[in-house]
C-alpha cells in the first residue's frame, strides 16, 4: 500500500514538473521571438520585401476560412502600402479534395495582385514544411511570416533556428471563437517543431512538380 502510494506521489510530481517544464518552454520561445513580431506596418524593417502567407481552413463552399482570409488580407494591405513586393503563398495542393493553394492564389489575383508578384509552394504541408522548404528549395531569405500572433510564435521561432532571415507580421484582424483551443494546441505545436528541428525532418513533399514560381 506504502509503496503503491509511494509510486502515485513521484509520477504525480513528475507529471506536474513535466508540464510545468513545456509551459516555460513555449513561455521562452515567446519572449524569443517577441521581439520579431510586427504589429503596425509602418514599423516593419523596409529590407524584408517577401511576404509569406499560411494556408489554413477553407469554407464548406471553398472560400478561405476567417484565419485564412484574415492572412490573406493582411498581406494583401502590406502590399498595397508598399511594405513587401512579393507574397508567397504557402499550403497544399497535393489532395484533390482539399486545396488551399488555388484558392489562396484566386484570392489575391481577384484583389489585382499581377500573378508575377506571387509564388506558390504547393507542399506547406505544415508549418515547419513551409519554413523547410521557403528556406531549401525556394531559397527565399528576408521574410515576413504574415499569420495570427498564436501561430507568428512558432513560425518565426523555427525561421531563426533554422537560420532564415524573417520576422513576423500579425494578422489577428478580429476575435476568433476558437482562439483558447488554438493557443493551447501551440504550446505542443512548439514541442513537436524543436523535435522536428533536432531530428533533421526532411518535408513529406520536398519537390513537387506543381510548385510555381510565376
Amino acid at each position: 500500500m506504502r509503496v503503491g502510494k509511494y509510486i502515485f506521489k513521484r509520477v504525480t510530481v513528475l507529471f506536474i514538473l513535466g508540464v510545468l517544464s513545456i509551459f516555460l518552454f513555449a513561455g521562452g520561445v515567446q519572449f524569443f521571438t517577441s521581439k520579431y513580431i510586427y504589429q503596425d506596418k509602418f514599423k516593419l524593417p523596409a529590407r524584408y520585401r517577401v511576404g509569406v502567407v499560411f494556408g489554413a481552413k477553407l469554407n464548406p463552399n471553398g472560400s478561405p476560412g476567417e484565419y485564412l482570409k484574415d492572412r490573406l488580407d493582411t498581406a494583401l494591405d502590406l502590399y498595397y502600402n508598399g511594405k513587401i513586393d512579393i507574397i508567397v503563398l504557402s499550403g497544399e495542393r497535393l489532395n484533390e479534395n482539399f486545396n488551399e493553394i488555388d484558392v489562396m492564389e484566386k484570392y489575391i489575383l481577384d484583389e489585382g495582385v499581377p500573378i508575377e508578384h506571387t509564388y506558390l509552394d504547393t507542399g506547406g504541408l505544415d508549418t515547419y514544411s513551409s519554413v523547410y522548404r521557403l528556406k531549401n528549395i525556394f531559397q527565399f531569405d528576408k521574410v515576413v511570416y504574415i499569420t495570427q500572433n498564436f501561430h507568428l510564435t512558432r513560425a518565426t521561432f523555427l525561421g531563426k533556428i533554422m537560420g532564415v532571415d524573417c520576422v513576423g507580421y500579425n494578422a489577428d484582424r478580429e476575435k476568433y471563437k476558437d482562439l483558447s483551443k488554438n493557443k493551447f494546441r501551440e504550446v505542443f505545436a512548439n514541442i513537436k517543431a524543436i523535435l522536428d528541428f533536432s531530428k533533421e525532418r526532411t518535408p513529406k513533399v520536398l519537390v513537387d512538380s506543381k510548385d510555381s514560381i510565376n
